[in-house]
């Protein structure tokens, strides 16, 4: 028998460490899943998920890390984790917050700063997936990966200062990684100095991994009403539901719509939101939700998806949406939905904070088969932009040694 000759080429596991300032249920935690789940099935990679502080049963998502990931936390006593988790729940007093912000997080820095120098000895690469470590990271001297995911010109317009700072701090990184093509012509126009650190990759998705989440049906007869869906946080800050609240009234109203409209997310605006269905007299065809772990069923089963924001990243609800071959209309914000929809092809786009165009866009594509079967074309050749198959080299070429 012949045997196989030792290959003088062998390399041993490349040791990541992606960083989180918390884990919980939103978009960048979603999609850091995504990453780990795909990268565990490559024994190249040794995957560990360090947490700055740990958030008990807000962890949503914590029974999605794949096993052989090892999940490590920087804060996990009461002392130093309670206050978060109740800010979190928006349940913290403004006294609690101050004693956190003066007292309690100094400790947690600390504890980040020493743990971090300690993974440093056995990492080959850092990923701080939510760019919150720059500061923990800067003398490091191991690879180091920023992940951004908001749009550089909105986050400036916010707040100046804070966004210079990072963009000063993002220079200390060997790459950046931007979501979107938009967000990448942003960083290169107000941060010169990045123009060579800037990569693009987009938020992949398992296409068959979403397809079996979706075909699991919860038994609910809500699902059985025709229904418009929107799948978002409700934090007006950002998120734009009030637009879409009173352009659902118009499409009641004006257009004699009788779907449903159904709303999947929390936030801190929901009271708000809730009043202004009530003002609007949709109150009574209009559903909120609440967070939902598997939102895939109701996106499946919706007659249309539809998103309304101020501005984004790479809204990952309308990636979703093109796997699962939906109908889809969104505001035109920077960035991400008119890189997503391949500039209308895909999806009808509208103007932000326009409720008028906004109800007339969903009752054009709701109303007209030809421009759905047109929609759906470019829906089905956007789709595979977005999955592992397509983004792999990328994400490999970034993580080579």
């Amino acid at each position: 028998m012949l045997h196989e000759q030792p290959t003088t080429d062998w390399q041993p596991p490349l040791r990541i460490v992606f960083l989180m300032s918390r884990f919980l249920d939103g978009g960048i935690d979603t999609v850091l899943t995504e990453y780990l789940k795909h990268l565990a099935q490559d024994d190249r990679f040794q995957l560990t998920l360090a947490i700055a502080t740990a958030m008990g049963h807000l962890e949503v998502y914590a029974r999605e890390v794949p096993k052989c990931v090892n999940v490590v936390y920087f804060s996990r006593s009461k002392v130093l984790t309670y206050i978060p988790q109740r800010r979190a729940l928006k349940q913290a007093s403004p006294l609690a917050k101050a004693f956190d912000e003066l007292v309690i997080n100094p400790v947690r820095r600390y504890k980040a700063r020493k743990a971090i120098e300690k993974l440093a000895a056995t990492t080959d690469i850092f990923i701080d997936f939510d760019c919150c470590a720059y500061s923990f990271l800067r003398p490091i001297h191991v690879k180091k990966i920023a992940f951004f995911h908001f749009s550089f010109a909105q986050s400036m317009q916010q707040n100046a200062r804070r966004m210079q700072r990072i963009g000063r701090e993002l220079e200390h990184y060997d790459r950046v990684v931007t979501i979107s093509k938009a967000m990448k012509a942003e960083g290169i126009r107000l941060f010169p100095r990045l123009k060579a650190k800037l990569d693009v990759i987009y938020n992949a998705k398992d296409p068959v991994l979403i397809q079996r989440k979706a075909a699991q049906i919860p038994t609910d007869e809500r699902l059985e009403r025709p229904f418009i869906l929107a799948v978002e946080r409700l934090e007006e800050s950002q998120k734009d539901l009030t637009t879409l609240l009173r352009a659902y009234a118009m499409l009641r109203e004006k257009f004699g719509r009788e779907e449903w409209l159904y709303i999947i997310g929390k936030g801190k605006s929901e009271a708000e939101l809730r009043q202004t269905a009530h003002e609007l007299g949709i109150d009574d065809r209009t559903v909120f939700l609440g967070f939902c772990a598997n939102p895939y069923p109701w996106i499946l089963q919706s007659r249309l998806l539809v998103h309304s924001a101020k501005f984004e990243g790479l809204p990952t609800v309308l990636v979703e949406g093109l796997l699962l071959n939906k109908l889809m209309v969104a505001t035109d914000c920077p960035t991400g939905p008119r890189e997503i929809l391949d500039d209308g092809k895909a999806g009808l786009l509208v103007p932000v904070g326009n409720a008028e165009s906004l109800a007339k866009a969903v009752n054009r594509l709701l109303s007209d088969a030809h421009l759905q079967a047109e929609i759906l074309e470019g829906v089905h050749r956007r789709a595979a932009d977005f999955t592992f198959q397509t983004v792999d080299h990328q994400l490999k070429k970034l993580l080579e040694r």
